[in-house]
């Protein structure tokens, strides 16, 4: 007679942790449906964010040592690459992958900028960092910085970087990092990135694409 209660409360635990659990499971399933965590171009060549992402505040600076912050990116549409100007490859193939379809672009989006973050300000000093960008476009914006402050931003946006081996040697080193270019949009968000690897025409379609998924785009073209 004893046990009697005992398992009814049992049983009762038990069917409350069901239907919460059903509960939840539920809606997890909703909400998954109604947000899908990132939507692809049609070619999947781009990915764009349902939900734009916050840039915490930053501050570095231009190669002409003009301040550059979270701020720099509101009005724009901003393609942001992260490298650095000893790059062997990555760094001037997408550079001028992006400089061609800057190109084809500017003209329809006057506002679109293209922002190159250095990786390696040791080396990377603002007269040698002016006059890399500039070989590519005279318009794109060369920005370097405090490490320290270059690595928070880098956190925000899940770029990686990591120096070789030899840069404990000499400072011939390459620095292995993200390949993707990365979009913000015109409120200062970080919408969506880029495949790497693309070709002008790709890469162009994409960012047309990627921009067009946007509500208030209109308002800032």
């Amino acid at each position: 007679m004893q046990h009697k209660p005992t398992l009814s409360i049992q049983k009762l635990i038990f069917a409350v942790v069901f239907v919460s659990a059903a509960l939840i499971t539920s809606l997890f399933v909703f909400h998954l449906k109604q947000k899908p965590l990132k939507t692809h171009t049609a070619n999947n060549n781009a990915m764009i964010f349902p939900a734009a992402r916050d840039i915490k505040p930053f501050d570095l600076v231009t190669s002409y040592k003009a301040k550059f912050t979270q701020n720099q990116f509101r009005h724009h549409w901003t393609l942001l690459f992260f490298g650095f100007t000893h790059c062997s490859s990555i760094c001037p193939v997408t550079l001028d992958l992006l400089n061609q379809a800057y190109k084809t672009l500017h003209p329809a989006y006057p506002m679109l900028q293209v922002v190159f973050i250095s990786l390696d300000p040791e080396r990377d000093q603002p007269q040698a960092l002016s006059e890399y960008t500039r070989s590519f476009n005279p318009d794109f914006i060369g920005v370097s910085g405090n490490i320290q402050e270059i690595r928070k931003l880098q956190s925000q946006l899940g770029v990686y970087a990591s120096r070789d081996a030899e840069a404990t040697i000499n400072d011939n080193y390459q620095i292995q990092h993200t390949a993707s270019v990365l979009l913000i949009n015109p409120t200062g968000q970080w919408a969506g990135l880029f495949k790497s690897g693309l070709n002008p025409k790709q890469f162009t379609e994409a960012f047309e694409e990627s921009i067009s998924t946007f509500a208030t785009t209109r308002s800032y073209l």
